[in-house]
């Protein structure tokens, strides 16, 4: 049956059903072998972590554009668009090839679908077969893909191998699934590094970094840590154009990132390190002038993107976990010192909005509370409770788009837009314009 785009995203969202999580690798390793592995139709930069990885995602897959290699990207969530999932050399996919892709593997999934619901694959699944498919089919050079959840039983985690492995970080989220200590979800994450691949990580507490360590000396996997073989020290910051140095392989000095926000040097010291391994592995040369280029290029949305709409300063940022709101709050007080910031907030119920609440409380002045466009967004009410016992001026507007007019028409000059990325994405959008057809959230 041939459909239309809205039909097939409506199909992905509704018949593959979305924040359906299956654990495991034996049905995307089915899907693709009936599919003729496409994963393994170019070498692959690997990435996991709680916070960044999608920052060093996007970095590392500019860079290597940058550098003349046809680049696949694959991400999860997306901000912008459906379509943003699935990219090559910083071009969403089209909508008449995420049609084409799907009834292409409709014949694959129909005879797993019958075998019963345990072997019917996934939303996630689906797209990353997708993604591989569509990497193949444009003949990519490399292919940079972020792991969806955790790293072991990740759907991404079918590849043999990889230029390079990277675990960002290491935070408490997703604890129903992934354990309730750093160790135990390190474990997890751990789970991506291959037999003899190297491994990149930003993880510098001792026990947690044991965990990693341990894993990578079984597998025969090289080991490169932040701060203990390479590093980056963050030289001035200014709203889209950081300037830091790189101590690698080799000094890179007075880089300029777009990125903003002290834990991107840190982020972009990671692509570095990845970097430098996978030009290695791969026989090229990293050229400092296309590197440069590179940097103050990135596209990465809603993660401290600041925007001017209607005479408003608009900063908008996910901060859907505890330590992503205490980065947040620095990142706050680094670029508006001595500044409280009028937040709009939202938070879907199974987060640990309380721990978010108290990171931010801080740099908040005026706290308008909405619900998020997601079905696991249930009380946002409780979410304003929460906010009441930290800050004095909280008010709560249950529709997210009247609570948006209410801060366009309001006195503010600026105000800050977080606590979900569902919800920086569907306002994104309304900001921006972009009528983009987005399927069940």
């Amino acid at each position: 049956m041939s459909r239309t785009y809205s039909q097939t995203i409506d199909y992905l969202y509704n018949s593959r059903p979305y924040g359906q999580i299956k654990y495991g690798l034996y049905r995307i390793r089915e899907l693709l072998e009936r599919l003729g592995n496409p994963q393994k139709a170019c070498p692959i930069v690997h990435i996991t972590g709680t916070n960044g990885k999608g920052s060093v995602a996007a970095t590392i897959a500019t860079v290597l554009t940058f550098h003349g290699l046809k680049t696949g990207l694959n991400i999860s969530p997306h901000i912008v668009s459906f379509r943003e999932r699935i990219q090559l050399d910083g071009h969403f996919i089209k909508e008449d090839e995420v049609v084409h892709l799907l009834e292409e593997m409709q014949p694959a999934l129909e005879k797993m679908d019958a075998k019963g619901e345990e072997y019917s694959p996934s939303f996630f699944e689906v797209v990353t077969a997708m993604s591989f498919m569509y990497y193949r089919e444009k003949q990519a050079d490399v292919a940079v893909v972020e792991v969806g959840l955790g790293g072991r039983f990740d759907a991404s985690n079918i590849i043999d191998s990889a230029l390079v492995s990277i675990i960002t970080s290491v935070g408490l989220d997703h604890m129903n699934i992934l354990g309730d200590s750093e160790e135990k979800i390190a474990f997890e994450k751990s789970g991506i590094i291959k037999s003899g691949c190297p491994i990149v990580t930003g993880v510098t507490r001792p026990s947690v970094l044991r965990v990693i360590e341990e894993t990578a000396r079984n597998l025969n996997s090289p080991l490169y840590a932040y701060w203990r073989d390479f590093n980056a020290t963050g030289r001035s910051y200014s709203t889209n154009d950081n300037i830091f140095d790189y101590y690698g392989d080799r000094t890179l000095e007075n880089l300029h990132i777009n990125l903003n926000g002290e834990h991107q040097t840190m982020n972009a010291a990671i692509s570095l390190k990845a970097l430098e391994l996978s030009f290695g592995r791969l026989g090229l040369e990293m050229r400092e002038e296309a590197l440069r280029k590179a940097l103050g290029q990135i596209f990465w949305p809603g993660r401290f993107e600041v925007m001017h709409v209607q005479g408003k300063e608009i900063v908008l940022d996910g901060a859907h976990n505890p330590e992503a709101a205490k980065v947040l709050k620095k990142t706050v007080e680094r670029y508006y010192p001595g500044q409280r910031l009028t937040i709009l907030f939202g938070s879907l119920d199974d987060k640990d909005f309380e721990s978010n609440i108290r990171a931010l409380a801080p740099v908040a002045d005026r706290v308008v509370v909405c619900r998020v466009p997601n079905h696991r967004s249930v009380h946002p009410e409780n979410v304003a409770g929460v906010w009441k016992r930290y800050a004095s001026n909280v008010e709560y507007i249950d529709s997210y788009r009247e609570a948006l007019d209410s801060l366009l028409k309001g006195g503010e000059k600026r105000f800050l837009i977080c606590g979900s990325l569902y919800l920086v994405s569907e306002l994104r959008n309304i900001l921006t314009g972009v009528k983009e057809y987005a399927g069940r959230r």
